[in-house]
């Protein structure tokens, strides 16, 4: 039996290069699923792949991005497809002395949070969260990338009270679902490795959101091809 691969992802226009370029093909709705979770499968490299999707509010009609629909979508992907191993791909932030546009980041550290600020004793650290990675440097054989702390919070702006928990942290990656996909998967005994490709510069003067619409496509491809790699090099 081939191995199974779960990839999480929060926004469509992140996933549409590696769906493409994989040839997956859209699974159908589940009946019993009141909110639906895009799914694509196929076989690639002996193994089979699934991604994810977080899908689109149809309140609003955007991308779910956060940590809710992130484990909603990976607990629901996990009850159904049984994977063996779970990726969390996606962009995300960096300070500028760590990572250039488009760069890659993964981590063979624990991933937190740092907009979890919960000042008692022990809620202060389930909190903050240390959910484990699985990093193999051999799945990222012959790949340009970073290792780092990946740390995730609701929101794409950073006050200081966030740039004090993520320096803290030693955090490199910051970003808005990879602690909740983690969790979860950490729930369920998976193991778990996150993927992110830097959209903009968390510490310099230019707005960030115009830098992650303006960088969200270079970083996707980026993260395509080098997801496309790791999934040839995992054995």
């Amino acid at each position: 039996m081939s191995k199974r691969i779960l990839i999480i992802m929060a926004m469509a226009a992140e996933a549409r290069p590696v769906i493409d370029q994989l040839g997956l093909r859209e699974l159908p709705a589940n009946p019993q699923l009141t909110s639906h979770f895009p799914r694509f499968q196929g076989e690639f490299a002996g193994k089979e792949i699934v991604i994810s999707l977080n899908g689109k509010s149809t309140e609003y009609g955007v991308d779910r991005i956060g940590t809710e629909f992130a484990a909603l979508n990976t607990q629901s992907a996990i009850v159904e497809l049984a994977p063996e191993l779970i990726i969390n791909a996606g962009t995300c932030g960096a300070f500028s002395a760590d990572a250039d546009i488009a760069d890659i980041i993964t981590s063979d550290q624990p991933v937190v949070y740092h907009d979890h600020r919960v000042p008692l004793e022990g809620f202060d650290r389930f909190a903050m969260g240390a959910y484990p990675t699985a990093y193999c440097p051999e799945y990222f054989q012959g790949i340009e990338h970073k290792l780092g702390v990946v740390t995730t919070g609701n929101s794409l702006d950073m006050p200081d009270i966030d740039r004090q928990w993520i320096r803290q942290n030693q955090g490199m990656a910051k970003e808005m679902e990879c602690a909740a996909v983690a969790a979860t998967a950490h729930l369920y005994g998976i193991d778990f490795l996150p993927i992110k490709s830097v959209t903009d510069h968390i510490d310099i003067e230019l707005d960030n959101v115009e830098q992650f619409l303006n960088n969200l496509s270079k970083a996707s491809q980026k993260l395509s091809e080098t997801l496309i790699r790791v999934l040839t090099n995992i054995n």
